[in-house]
């Protein structure tokens, strides 16, 4: 698993960047098949079934595994990941 921490600080200009950002520093932590997309206004990143990250008026907004919907400063990609570190597992049933 590798850091989260070798990307350059700059704040993210876009939607567009804040996602490209947030897929650099999850792609860096190990993550794969992260899938990026972006428009004028909104960009999304899909991470695994039932978890995409949308960027949208200066926030990262997803739902965690219950639902309830997060938000994360556009302008901290790398915190973002941390947060969304953990949750990239797929979910499993309970035994």
């Amino acid at each position: 698993m590798g850091t989260l921490s070798w990307i350059d600080g700059s704040i993210p200009a876009s939607p567009a960047q804040a996602i490209g950002m947030l897929h650099s520093y999850l792609t860096a932590a190990g993550m794969q098949r992260l899938y990026p997309a972006n428009h004028t206004t909104v960009a999304s990143l899909s991470i695994r079934a039932g978890l995409t990250v949308w960027c949208i008026g200066g926030l990262f907004r997803w739902r965690d595994d219950l639902g309830r919907p997060v938000t994360h400063p556009a302008s901290d990609p790398e915190g973002a990941a941390r947060r969304l570190n953990g949750m990239a597992a797929p979910l499993r049933a309970a035994a």
